[in-house]
């Protein structure tokens, strides 16, 4: 068995990538400082997701709008800090009070993926969120991404009140 799972990460890593993606300004993107979503320019790869506010990501088109949440951007936080403590091979590597980077590494190979999640205040007892996943290397994510960024936000919109 390990000889096999071994001879596939070969095989993935020769498909997908290996090389580490950059942050912005082409330095090594590894979460330890939070990204501006405000101002962050996307990648050329398609191994992202960007969920953000209309007029929030100033240099990049999100793939979808963030929905808003009927409860102030602290409880969307708290929401937030019980949903990624709750997910299995995700650590947080960088919190302040409405920034977080977490990385989440995949089940079978460890590959390690970072998010950035913003929460934003948008009026009494209102707010919304911006995120940012992106697989920390390779090319392609095979949606990866795209499909964690919705389950989070499924899951804090039932997340009770």
């Amino acid at each position: 068995m390990p000889f096999a799972r071994s001879t596939l990460t070969v095989l993935v890593f020769l498909v997908a990538g290996c090389e580490q993606t950059a942050g912005a300004g082409g330095q090594a993107d590894n979460g330890q400082v939070p990204l501006s979503l405000e101002n962050l320019q996307r990648r050329e790869a398609p191994n992202d997701y960007l969920v953000c506010p209309p007029g929030h990501c100033l240099n990049s088109k999100p793939d979808r709008p963030s929905p808003i949440f009927d409860v102030s951007a602290a409880e969307l936080r708290r929401r937030l800090d019980a949903l990624v403590s709750s997910r299995p091979r995700s650590s947080i590597v960088f919190a302040d009070e409405m920034h977080m980077v977490v990385e989440e590494r995949s089940a079978f190979f460890g590959f390690p993926d970072l998010i950035d999640v913003e929460t934003i205040e948008t009026g009494e007892a209102k707010s919304t969120l911006a995120i940012y996943s992106r697989s920390k290397y390779g090319y392609y994510d095979f949606g990866v991404n795209k499909r964690r960024v919705e389950t989070w936000l499924r899951e804090l919109a039932a997340s009770p009140k």
